[in-house]
C-alpha cells in the first residue's frame, strides 16, 4: 500500500552558517551535512537525505 507524506525539516540559521564556514574551509559537504544533521531529532536526520541537494544549494549560493 502507497501513502503520500509530507514532512517539514527546520535547519537552525547557526547550523546552516556551521555548515558553510567548515564547507568554505574544506571540508566536504555530505561530510558536513550529516554531522551537523547527527545533532537533530532521529525523524529529522533519517529524513534528512530527502532535502540535502535543496540545502546543498543554499550553501552554495552563501558561499556565493
Amino acid at each position: 500500500m502507497e501513502f503520500d507524506y509530507t514532512s517539514t525539516i527546520y535547519i537552525y540559521e547557526k547550523d546552516l552558517e556551521e555548515m558553510v564556514n567548515r564547507v568554505n574551509k574544506g571540508e566536504e559537504f555530505e561530510d558536513v551535512y550529516y554531522d551537523v544533521m547527527a545533532w537533530y531529532d532521529d525523524c529529522d536526520y533519517y529524513n534528512c537525505h530527502l532535502i540535502e541537494d535543496k540545502v546543498r544549494k543554499e550553501i552554495e549560493r552563501r558561499l556565493g
